[in-house]
């Protein structure tokens, strides 16, 4: 089954293991990497490119110049690290050039590649809100990469400067975290109806 959402490249792990831990890193990576798809015009400014990200596709164009003003820029080589599992989040990030790996730790490998994000895939939305929430992946550049970071700092300096941008940026981030949640829960019960059916000899 070809990936049919924005920014997901491509899915390493197969998609219908039937138990075990690459059933469950399966099942995370499809809920945090997958949104819903549209096309991705290439080229143009960072306020066009932002109004192709999941989480910026409704706000207007002055909305998107104020975001645009925002967001900052970081290029990253090949293999590095842009974040790693285990530590918190720091910021909101989103892939504008380049391809990046998520990858995770295993007891049988040093690391389980789960998959490959491309423009304009969104990755860390809950750091942007300062959870605290710990990583269960890593994430590296394949390549150079190029990505726009929304820290807390950034998204307080809108909820100041801008609250009716602002909430419209949370009521999305909400929205897509839901939406991430739910699909988690869905594959969760498939993959334990499905470990109830198997017969064992």
């Amino acid at each position: 089954m070809k990936p049919t959402f924005r920014g997901l490249k491509e899915l390493l792990l197969p998609l219908r293991p039937t138990r075990g831990s690459a059933a469950i890193a399966r099942i995370r990576a499809r809920a945090l990497f997958q949104a819903p798809e549209s096309a991705l015009t290439k080229g143009g400014t960072l306020v066009d490119f932002l109004g192709q990200v999941s989480l910026f596709e409704d706000l207007t164009r002055r909305d998107l110049a104020r975001v645009a003003r925002i967001v900052h820029e970081r290029d990253y080589s090949d293999g590095e690290y842009i974040c790693e599992e285990g530590k918190p989040g720091a910021a909101l990030f989103v892939v504008r050039r380049g391809v990046v790996e998520v990858v995770r730790r295993s007891a049988s490998a040093p690391e389980v590649p789960l998959a490959l994000l491309e423009p304009p895939a969104s990755f860390e939305e809950s750091a942007a809100l300062a959870t605290g929430a710990i990583r269960w992946f890593s994430v590296r550049a394949r390549g150079p990469v190029s990505l726009l970071a929304l820290g807390k700092s950034d998204l307080d300096a809108l909820i100041l400067n801008f609250p009716v941008l602002a909430n419209k940026v949370l009521v999305r981030l909400a929205a897509i975290m839901a939406i991430r949640l739910q699909m988690l829960i869905d594959d969760e019960i498939l993959r334990e109806s499905e470990g109830q059916g198997e017969v064992k000899p």
